[in-house]
């Protein structure tokens, strides 16, 4: 990537439109960005990291404060930035959340960020994105870097790569971990810990499920003598011999329920012959009784035949009546309608006639209308010119006002600027002496660092040791418990299995009554029966052993919570160990024990210690603040007397243009007065005569146009009015005609009719409902005294020789045989039960060993891994750890290329191969060799330049390790923040030397710095002034 312009809007220190044009530079590929302190050199940067990544460059900056304080309140703050990769050219352009005056209106408004970007292509822009999420991976996609990236590889802020030389190993590791991005290893690690840890888990598990699956085993006599001393192997063994005599058993018991099930089916067919007999006795006495009952309606239904056919006959005559009536009722509708609509129209002729009046009158009024708005108009001409005058006036009195206040802020300023000479004067010496304090600050944060970290191991130790012992009397009190449970189990199933045995003797007491001298058993076939069994004292009836079964399994309910809990807890004590395990390997050595009394002293040791760091570094600290708000103040006082030259001129100049303008304000004044009396004119008085002329015009003309509008409107009305009489009395003379003659129709023909008076017709009338009620009533009867006497018929044919049976002698013998074929059902369902639950167990131990086997070689596997991945070897060096330490050893073979040149062959940069002491983490502790002693020694040992030596090298080293892994993104821009100012002469030198070498490949290289030597080698500068207003910048050459 290679910078072609950059353009700032108030952003920053820069409050006008500042264009950084780097084409200036031609030929000159390393330039120097010089100017004061606080000036906004560093801006440069951040302004170019907030156009790609909407963020600055420091670790210490954010975009909220990106706004320039000089800008305007209705300037936009905004960032365009165009470069070119690849020979393809691209421009972004950035503006971050901003509050600014509204357009229109008083108040602000919050605008919101933004960004588009865009390609260049022969001088024409393509836009690529504008929502910011879109333009952030497009811009990634483009330059092959992230933010983290570029900040390492194209900028080297302030301190920044300082702290990867004198951090120590935990700090490295997490900036590492930034920059390349490996926390894909430590998830791994979790992912293979975790995963170690289920699987044991899962181990337990299993055990515990084969010994349940062991315990619901059915043996009955064949129970071995010590179950608990035989393998699950060896047990599957025996189980398989039960479940074949248990089959064996069940193919006889089922031969005989075969048999007994023929007898009740035969019992049954001859119980439902029976059962058929007697429902015919019965339907033939209902049969007989309802026909009785029909021969007594008859002499009814037929005074029903005669009411309906009167019935029929009025119904000939009843349409002319209803034709009538209609009518008749139509025309004194009519009448009434027409007596209403002449009585409206009477009405409206009176109020026509008064309208008609005052339209004529008001009709006539025009010109007075017309003289009332003429007066209104007058009146707000008049209030315009007093409205000029007054805001003249006032316009002039402020001027005055302003002068004076001019003045006085003239004065103001000078006073404050000889004040602010004094106080630069004393500053200038308290800097100089507390610089000399400040410079321990790094290496007392790094002792502090180093005890903290060891200080949060020690404290995790004790609190997951104190856990492992909470987790350890868990497990003996839900032991306790378990044991408890496991017994009122086994209680609750011996009681179940007593009362299944009570209820089998019980059969086998049935049996033995049934047998006799020379029979032979049902059970064995012998002829011989010597001792039958005898009869139980008591037999548990269905009701006693469901609730016996009920508590059974209630109390094995319990049993498995208990186990289950029981196991939990024992993984989760079991993992809890590991855990500490783990922590005391960290922080020591396999072979030292560590007691709980030792890690309270080590503890108590590490907080004495870190207090006593903290002190210093506090003290070290509290004098850097000082220094640091020193030197704030030092360069706020340069730029404040700065600040107050230009403003006392700024002053001045505004003085007497506010004068000028002062004068010609005035003579403007005098002329509106020379127009007419204005300064005499009252703005209410004249504001009341403007409302009460509006008023005067505005009723006259509402009342012509209410009285014009309600005669047109009364002038329609009454011609409708008039219509629609006129139509209303031709239909009632034609409905007059109408009811006469259907009239005549109806008594023509109810005289026709053979009923003898009005009175008869009347009572004959029936409606259609009552009609087809009669006859739906006369149709069933005749229908249901058909279909009595056929059936009656059918049934006196079947019943012919017959006698009716009785039903309860055959349902006693039905119900004997299906006791006797349930109590043997219930004897082969309790065996099958028995056997399928043997046969159950038996699959489900076998397929648990087999899947036992396989987890357990997936256990041991992943273990191994997950205790290599988390550095449980003699190197302390984690997964993580262990590819971070080759990036570094890629980073130091580039950085000592640099090193070597800058420090005249003496000193390389070498990662420690020491293991850290309790443990702790290893691998990325950085020691210099001082080829002069030929000795290693730690970085923090290394002087200000000699650190800067190697914070610059390094950041270089990890600019080419980045651009390396990051697919070999091509980089000709390279900006270096500071850090020259710690060189003597000979190391400026070689650092430059060093520099200029990597203007290789047409890279440019900016520098900033205020050394004189940088500003004397390097011809092109990129100036920056600081004033009043803002800074401004360009480039400026030799």
């Amino acid at each position: 990537m290679r910078a072609l312009t950059l353009t700032m809007n108030a952003f920053g220190p820069y409050r006008e439109k500042q264009v950084v044009d780097f084409s200036a530079l031609g030929d000159e590929s390393i330039f120097l960005i010089t100017g004061p302190t606080g000036a906004g050199k560093t801006t440069i940067f951040d302004a170019m990291c907030f156009a790609l990544y909407g963020r600055a460059s420091g670790s210490d900056r954010d975009q909220d404060s990106m706004r320039s304080h000089f800008a305007d309140e209705d300037e936009t703050t905004y960032v365009d930035f165009q470069f070119e990769l690849r020979n393809r050219q691209y421009r972004i352009v950035r503006m971050p959340k901003q509050r600014r005056k509204k357009e229109r209106g008083e108040g602000y408004k919050e605008d919101p960020a933004r960004s588009d970007l865009y390609m260049v292509t022969d001088g024409e822009e393509k836009l690529l994105a504008t929502k910011i999420k879109e333009v952030n991976e497009q811009i990634e996609d483009i330059l092959g870097l992230d933010y983290e990236q570029f900040r390492k590889m194209i900028m080297i802020p302030q301190g920044e790569f300082r702290r990867l030389i004198s951090e120590n190993s935990k700090e490295r590791e997490e900036i590492l971990q930034r920059i390349f991005k490996t926390h894909f290893y430590a998830d791994l690690t979790d992912y293979f810990k975790k995963e170690s840890s289920e699987l044991k888990t899962e181990m337990n598990q299993f055990e515990w499920k084969i010994d349940q699956e062991l315990s619901k085993a059915h043996w009955g006599m064949d129970l071995p003598e010590d179950p608990s001393s035989l393998q699950p192997e060896e047990y599957l063994e025996l189980l398989s011999a039960r479940l074949n005599s248990q089959q064996a058993l069940i193919e006889e018991q089922k031969e005989q329920v075969k048999e007994q099930s023929n007898k009740v089916e035969k019992q049954q067919e001859a119980y439902q012959e029976a059962k058929h007999l007697d429902s015919l006795f019965q339907t033939k006495q209902k049969l007989e009784k309802e026909n009785g009952e029909l021969t007594e309606d008859k002499e009814r239904i037929k005074e029903k035949g005669l009411q309906l056919k009167s019935a029929q006959e009025a119904q000939e005559v009843q349409p002319f009546e209803h034709q009538w009536k209609e009518k008749k009722q139509e025309l004194e509708r009519l009448q009434h309608s027409l007596s209403a609509k002449r009585k409206e129209k009477e009405d409206i002729q009176v109020a026509y006639r008064k309208a008609e009046a005052e339209f004529e009158k008001e009709k006539n009024r025009e010109d007075e209308r017309q003289t009332f708005k003429k007066q209104w108009e007058e009146r707000q001409l008049e209030k315009e010119r007093l409205k000029e005058y007054i805001e003249q006036k006032k316009k002039f009195e402020a001027s005055q006002k302003q002068m004076d206040e001019l003045e006085k802020q003239l004065k103001k300023q000078q006073e404050q600027k000889q004040k602010v000479m004094g106080e630069k004067d004393q500053l200038v010496s308290q800097v100089k002496e507390q610089r000399a304090i400040a410079n321990r600050l790094y290496e007392w944060k790094s002792k502090l660092s180093e005890t903290q970290e060891e200080l949060q191991k020690l404290t995790r130790l004790q609190k997951e040791s104190n856990k492992l012992t909470e987790l350890r009397q868990t497990y003996h009190t839900f032991m306790t418990s378990y044991k408890q449970i496991q017994q009122e189990e086994q209680k609750m199933r011996g009681q179940y299995e007593e009362a299944l045995e009570e209820i089998r003797s019980h059969h086998a007491y049935t049996l033995s009554r049934e047998l006799s001298a020379d029979s032979a058993c049902p059970v064995c076939g012998s002829l011989h029966h010597p001792s039958p069994a005898a009869k139980p004292s008591t037999v548990p009836d269905d009701h006693q052993l469901d609730e016996l079964k009920g508590r059974m399994e209630a109390a094995y309910a319990r049993f498995q919570k208990s186990q289950g809990k029981l196991v939990e807890v024992k993984a989760e004590g079991e993992s809890q160990r590991q855990l500490v395990d783990a922590l005391k390997q960290d922080i020591t050595s396999k072979d030292t024990e560590l007691s709980e009394r030792m890690i309270t002293t080590w503890i108590r040791e590490s907080m004495t210690e870190k207090e006593k760091h903290e002190r210093e570094l506090e003290r070290i600290q509290k004098e850097r603040n000082r220094l640091e708000a020193n030197e704030r103040k030092l360069e706020e006082l340069d730029q404040q007397d700065q600040s107050l030259a230009e403003s006392i001129e700024h002053t001045r100049s505004k003085f007497a243009s506010l004068k000028e303008s002062t004068v010609r304000e005035e003579t403007q004044l005098n002329q509106l007065l020379e127009q007419g009396q204005m300064d005499t004119i009252d703005p209410r008085e004249l504001d009341n005569k403007i409302i009460q002329a509006k008023k005067t015009y505005e009723h006259a003309v509402s009342l012509w146009e209410d009285i014009y509008a309600r005669y047109h409107q009364l002038r329609d009305q009454l011609q409708q009015i008039q219509a629609s009489e006129k139509e209303i009395k031709n239909y009632v003379d034609q409905t007059e005609e109408t009811v006469k003659s259907t009239r005549e129709s109806f008594d023509q023909t109810f005289d026709q009719s053979a009923f003898a008076s009005y009175e008869d017709y009347q009572n004959a009338v029936l409606t259609k409902p009552e009609m087809q009620q009669i006859i739906e009533e006369i149709d069933s009867f005749r229908t249901k005294q058909a279909s009595i006497e056929g059936r009656l018929n059918d049934i006196y044919e079947q019943l012919q020789g017959k006698e009716r049976p009785d039903l309860t002698v055959l349902l006693e013998k039905l119900e004997e045989e299906k006791h006797n074929l349930a109590e043997l059902q219930q004897r082969l369902n309790e065996q099958t039960v028995m056997y399928q639950q043997n046969e159950s167990v038996h699959i489900q131990i076998k397929g648990l060993l087999e899947d036992q086997g396989t987890l357990a070689k997936k256990y041991y596997d992943i273990a191994e891994l997950a205790a290599l991945a988390r550095g449980d070897n003699t190197l302390r060096l984690s997964l993580e750890r262990y590819v971070l330490a080759a990036f570094l050893d890629e980073i130091l073979v580039q950085a000592n290329m640099r090193l070597d040149q800058m420090t005249d062959h003496r000193y390389q940069l070498v990662r420690s191969d020491e293991i850290a002491k309790r443990g702790a983490q290893s691998g990325l502790d950085l020691e210099v060799i001082d080829h002069h002693t030929g000795q290693k020694r730690s970085v923090r040992t290394l002087s200000g330049g000699e650190g800067f030596k190697a914070s610059l090298s390094l950041a270089l080293g990890m600019a080419d390790v980045v651009q390396a892994h990051a697919g070999g993104v091509q980089l000709d821009t390279l900006l270096i923040d500071e850090g020259f100012g710690t060189l003597d002469d000979i190391s400026l030198e070689q650092a430059i030397d060093c520099l200029r070498g990597l203007q290789d490949g047409n890279r440019m290289l900016g520098i900033i710095s205020h050394v004189a030597q940088l500003k004397e080698e390097i011809p092109a500068k990129l100036q920056i002034e600081s004033g009043p207003q803002g800074s401004t910048v360009q480039f400026t050459f030799q």
